[in-house]
């Protein structure tokens, strides 16, 4: 366990204090009742998620200084998201150290986009209860510092408005497909305006089929 430990640090570019804190973030609520534990990673997970809110909203409002606190909410949403944070914490090769029961591990829990992300949560948390608000705001930013190809458009509301003002009506989504396993579930949604199809997305949850659906329907529309 303690090789384990080193290798999440390292992964991590951070040095615990106390390694109670990094074990505690690593343990899922299941392994934690298979085996009789008394903790688990979620009330770090709820202390991180505050403070991955704040750092990314003082980030935003920094980098985004001609923009409302609509295009703010926008980009935080995809940073902040399941999907994203779950590619974060596989960049620090989250999914090899968590911990899971048994069964969880035979339903593929660990590349499970709310799983990863409950954790890289756990993390933040963990690291500001170890050291301070500082330190836990380079490790998030070290993250933040990749994210050059957020798009500030939200489509879903942009097709909205173009609509209203087009057709006077609104756009109507349909779920056509819904396929793969429970931990890696896709989409399939049409976008219809007055009865006929515009736009085709594919996502990993509903919300982000009906983003790129959108998309297309909105690009499509404004030439």
């Amino acid at each position: 366990m303690s090789d384990k430990l080193d290798e999440v640090q390292k992964n991590l570019g951070y040095e615990f204090h106390d390694l109670n804190f990094l074990k505690i973030a690593l343990t899922h609520r299941s392994y934690s009742s298979e085996y009789g534990l008394k903790y688990c990673n979620e009330r770090m997970e709820f202390l991180g998620d505050g403070i991955l809110s704040a750092v990314v909203s003082e980030y935003l409002y920094n980098k985004y200084s001609d923009d409302n606190e609509g295009k703010l909410s926008q980009v935080k949403a995809q940073i902040v998201s399941a999907k994203n944070l779950s590619v974060w914490a596989k960049k620090i090769k989250l999914d090899k150290f968590i911990l899971v029961s048994k069964n969880e591990e035979l339903n593929f829990a660990r590349q499970r986009e709310s799983l990863l992300c409950d954790s890289f949560e756990s993390i933040i948390g963990a690291i500001y209860l170890d050291s301070n608000f500082e330190n836990t705001k380079k490790f998030i930013n070290k993250f933040l510092s990749l994210e050059q190809t957020v798009e500030l458009t939200d489509y879903k509301t942009s097709l909205q408005e173009l609509v209203q003002a087009e057709f006077q009506t609104l756009p109507e989504y349909k779920v056509i497909k819904e396929y793969g396993p429970d931990h890696d579930k896709k989409f399939e949604i049409v976008v219809f305006i007055e009865g006929k199809q515009f736009g085709f997305g594919r996502g990993s949850s509903k919300k982000e089929a009906e983003q790129n659906s959108a998309k297309q329907a909105y690009r499509k529309l404004s030439k």
